[in-house]
Parts: structure tokens; sequence; C-alpha cells
């Protein structure tokens, strides 16, 4: 048992934009965020919601672009000319109307170049996609939803590493992005160890492969990491999300987008060992209660507008918050803004005796208390 007391046209000329705005890390108040995406629209409540977090991590299936593509390959849907940048930036505008402190961060892949994006067709007018060297064509790949299709970024090309840099500059300059979720941070070219594979054939694969020589797959590694560490360059102290390392190269945020399941059962003390591991190379780490809010979640029930965090989860979360520490809820309780402030203490344990149970509690500078009770096995 726990207790506790803009329309947006993307455009090959980088401007010098505006500044970008890092993670509030201040334990005045628990420190929440949320990622997802909606295909309906967001009313009201719901960016008003959205506006108490400190993180918001958009994903690529805001607006209909995602849906409608999904559903019908042929559509127009799949085209540049859907921008789904333009649904994203309206959402993070109208959330920073609200509140101009809330860090932003837009989905844009590190593999994966998904049709419906307004750059990923600059990347096809420059010739800057991956060209397959069997087929001669750009390869596509199929995403983890079971969207096929994607194309994959020419990082093997000038071209391509320079306009995915330019992206992020140009997104940036709006002054409505602050950071970005570079998924499949970790997935690059590698030799196909297929029995009877030619030695000089390298992949790109996610789900489906796609074939590249080896001379290119090695170029499309060294302009991926080229290209990675010129936008975090210029992103700074914003949120640039990254899942694990590609050739030693990490972001400044990084941790379990999906469930931890330390949160949810088992010894908190394991999130101890979460915690050091994260913020021991990263400015920033996501903890999360839920899995990333799906596409065809109503963002207007008004259960979509409250946390999916229980009290349990919390409380577990404050045991071992640390400035940097982030607690992905997806929605809101009043709870989390009374004051918290900096703990006393790391969790102390005191084991079971006596008849006691153990116990883990943690003080903050508030009053707030946190107290975690072992059941009779002492787990």
């Amino acid at each position: 048992k726990n207790m506790m007391l803009a329309l947006f046209c993307l455009s090959l000329l980088v401007s010098s934009g505006l500044a970008i705005i890092p993670v509030n890390t201040s334990l005045n108040t628990v420190p929440i965020a949320y990622f997802g995406g909606n295909s309906a629209h967001r009313d009201e409540a719901n960016i008003n919601m959205l506006s108490k977090m400190r993180i918001v991590m958009i994903e690529k299936w805001e607006g209909h672009c995602w849906k409608d593509c999904l559903a019908d390959p042929s559509s127009s849907a799949c085209h540049s000319g859907c921008a789904v940048e333009n649904d994203i930036l309206d959402t993070m505008r109208r959330i920073k109307a609200v509140n101009p402190g809330t860090a932003t961060v837009l989905y844009w892949n590190t593999l994966l170049a998904f049709p419906f994006y307004s750059a990923v067709g600059q990347f096809a007018a420059a010739n800057a996609l991956t060209i397959d060297s069997i087929t001669k064509k750009p390869i596509t790949l199929r995403n983890d939803n079971g969207m096929n299709g994607v194309f994959v970024y020419g990082f093997d090309t000038d071209q391509g590493v320079q306009l995915y840099i330019d992206t992020v500059k140009n997104l940036t300059s709006t002054g409505l992005v602050d950071g970005f979720f570079g998924d499949k941070w970790h997935s690059g070219a590698a030799a196909n160890t297929s029995k009877g594979a030619d030695p000089d054939q390298w992949l790109l694969c996610n789900h489906v492969c796609g074939s590249v020589t080896k001379e290119q797959g090695q170029r499309w590694n060294a302009g991926k990491t080229k290209a990675l560490t010129a936008a975090m360059a210029h992103v700074g102290d914003g949120p640039y999300f990254s899942e694990g390392e590609f050739y030693g190269l990490g972001s400044n945020l990084a941790g379990h987008w999906q469930t931890d399941p330390s949160l949810m059962k088992g010894d908190p003390r394991e999130l101890a060992k979460d915690v050091a591991k994260y913020l021991t190379n990263h400015s920033y780490m996501y903890m999360s209660c839920t899995r990333d809010q799906q596409p065809t979640t109503d963002p207007n029930a008004p259960s979509t507008l409250v946390t999916q965090c229980s009290n349990d989860t919390l409380a577990r979360f404050l045991l071992y918050v640390e400035e940097g520490v982030i607690l992905g809820t997806n929605g809101w309780d009043p709870v989390y803004d009374y004051p918290l402030g900096n703990p006393l203490s790391a969790a102390v344990y005191t084991p079971a005796r006596d008849g006691a149970p153990a116990t883990l509690h943690r003080n903050f500078t508030s009053g707030t208390s946190v107290v975690f009770t072992y059941d009779t096995s002492g787990k």
C-alpha cells in the first residue's frame, strides 16, 4: 500500500528563430508530461490540460493525415501536401498561448520518413531519400503500426543530411517547437547476416528491409550521426528524446515512453537504479505510467482529461524523483499542483521488525511525505 499527503510551410531558408524553451525541472510541484496524438480536434479543455504539463510530446498522428493514410494508402493524405506539421504546430500554438513555459516536442523520426510530412516532400524533390541498391527506387519500410510505403531519410547523401538539419532549424524557428522525439534513434544500416548473403549487401530494416551497398550503408550511418549531432547542438537544452544510442550518440532526454514496470508493481527501490542510469548520461528522464496516447482516443472525453496514473503510482514516483525526472501522466489531477519542494533526503528503507512491515519513506520541504508499506513477504 502506498500513501502520500499556426499553419506552417517548411522553407529551405533557415531563419534565426525564437528562443527554445528548456524543460522546467523544478520540484515546486509534481513534474508531469504528455505523449501522444489525436486525430480528432482538441477542444479548449484538452488544451488547458496540456498547458499544465512540463513537456508535451505530439505524435505524427495528430490530425487526419495518419488516420486517412493508414486507411487508404492511395489517398491524398499519404502525400507531403497533407503536411501533418500544420496540425502538430497548431496544437502547440494553442498550448503556448495558454502557457508559454510548456516545452513542446514534435515527433520527427530518425529513420522513417513518413510521406505525409511536408518536409519529406522536400527530401523527395531533392532526390534525398535513400535509394535501394537493387531496385534503384526509394526504399520503403513498414512502421510499427502496419503502415507501408514509408520512405527512409537519405542520410547517405549530403542533401539528405542538410535537409534533416534544416527541418529541425525551421521547425524550432516558429517559436512553437522546443525539441524532437527522435524515434528509431538506434536504427541504422547493417550487414546482411543471412546465410549465403553477398558480403557487400547491407540492409535498412523496419519490419521489412531495403538493400544498400556496404559503402552506402556506412555512408548512411555516418550521415545520420552528423545530422543528429547538428540537430541536437541546435536544440541545446530543449528536450530531444532518444531510444538508446546510435554509435555512442545519445540525446538529452530518455526513459520509458511506454509504461515503466517499476512504477506499477514490485519493489520501488528498482526505480533508484533506473533514475541513476538515465540521469548519468541525460539531462532529462521520462518515466511513464501509461503508453503514448493513441490517435483513436477521444481527446474531449472527460476520462481523457484526467491522469492515467494512480495515487499508488504517484507515490512510487515521488520516492525517487529528482530534478530532471518527469512523470508521463497523459492527464491532470489537482494533486499535481500541490506544493512539493525538494526532497529532504533519499528514500529511507526501514526493515520489518517486531511484527511491523518494512517501509520506504521520503519527506519534502513542503511537508509532503510519502510512505510505501511492504507486504508481509517484504515485497
